[in-house]
């Protein structure tokens, strides 16, 4: 269901100087768009003052409704960077457990547990100051992707939780996450279920970026995977020479997130590589199935959004304590296949380690 209601007396201005905030009610169909805008006896009452004041009317309105605190108190505030798939995906699956959970008691309880999504990609410049006075009255704010998290940044007195940030560093208490890494015994468990009859990996990798996660996948007890053979990679290394010495040691190569890795000439020489020696390619997101990857071993973004709404729950319930981590890992692991590729390849793989499969549509 779909409403669009404004305070009487009020017109549309042709600049749009309005806040449109979504709210989610719990046993609300759909969404419900809230507009606010000028009223029409404000723009009467502006006739009446001198032009140099004129214009600092529409501000100082602004500052009116941010001070008007009381007023606009929200339960949960969903900030979110972008339209970004990803983005969206991750603030459906919150939605829906938000608005599924009981009402929290606890020193801050939630009634009805309402949440209002705020699409900053689409936010005014002038509309920052008020949102941020909103913030500090909200019970909870919910940040997804990096912008979001730098717009909350700020807040200290507000518990927040942010996910799909990979920028996040050096966070205030009040800050909890769900980070974009997981751990290598979970993909290696992951691989060894999609794809059974791997027995050796090969991996380029970046001491400085990846020197620790090589060091927790070596001591990973998976013994299907009876050899993972690193190479180290900087960018003076001759990427092809380097693969070269992968041939015919390996059955599977393992794409790690690094920026010298996925670089265009990289990713060109790895594709070669694989096509020449039917050695499929295993990424971290489901983008590089585009290129020529194989299988892609990442995280749910459904799931994670609703991971962030019970850890939000928690927060409201119980306040933020020792029990809560200031970072959780996502809970759940995510197969994406290319089965075109896996089929050229000659790579046989096991329908129930598979949960989506790519198509060049974009289908799953």
């Amino acid at each position: 269901m779909r409403s669009s209601l404004s305070p009487p007396g009020c017109r549309r201005s042709p600049r749009r100087q309005e806040t449109v905030i979504s709210c989610l009610r719990n046993g609300v169909q759909g969404s419900r768009i809230t507009e606010y805008c000028f009223p029409s006896y404000w723009f009467a009452f502006s006739g009446w003052v001198d032009s140099p004041v004129k214009k600092y009317l529409p501000l100082i309105f602004l500052l009116l409704l941010a001070f008007a605190h009381s007023a606009w108190a929200l339960d949960c505030v969903l900030l979110q960077s972008s339209p970004l798939k990803p983005y969206e995906e991750a603030r459906q699956g919150f939605e829906k457990s938000w608005l599924g959970q009981r009402s929290a008691t606890g020193p801050k309880s939630i009634s009805g547990n309402t949440v209002t999504q705020v699409l900053l990609s689409e936010q005014q410049t002038t509309d920052g100051f008020v949102l941020k006075k909103q913030l500090q009255g909200a019970r909870l704010v919910v940040a997804i992707g990096d912008q979001a998290l730098e717009f909350a940044r700020e807040l200290r007195e507000v518990p927040v939780v942010y996910l799909l940030a990979p920028s996040a560093a050096s966070l205030p208490k009040n800050f909890i996450g769900i980070e974009m890494r997981i751990q290598p015994s979970r993909q290696l468990a992951a691989i060894n279920k999609a794809l059974p009859k791997v027995r050796s990996i090969g991996v380029l990798y970046n001491p400085s970026q990846s020197g620790q996660w090589v060091q927790e996948a070596l001591l990973s007890p998976v013994t299907s995977v009876q050899t993972l053979l690193f190479k180290k990679f900087d960018s003076q290394t001759n990427v092809p020479g380097a693969l070269q010495e992968l041939a015919g040691k390996v059955d599977a190569y393992w794409l790690l997130p690094d920026s010298q890795l996925t670089a265009p000439q990289v990713m060109g020489s790895l594709l070669e590589f694989s096509m020449k020696h039917r050695v499929p390619i295993i990424s971290f997101s489901e983008k590089y199935l585009a290129q020529g990857a194989a299988v892609a071993v990442t995280f749910d973004t459904v799931d994670m959004g609703a991971q962030a709404a019970e850890l939000g729950a928690q927060v409201v319930r119980d306040g933020l304590g020792k029990d809560i981590p200031a970072i959780t890992p996502p809970r759940k692991v995510r197969v994406m296949a290319n089965p075109s590729v896996l089929e050229r390849l000659g790579v046989s793989f096991a329908p129930n380690g598979i949960d989506a499969t790519y198509t060049p549509e974009g289908g799953r």
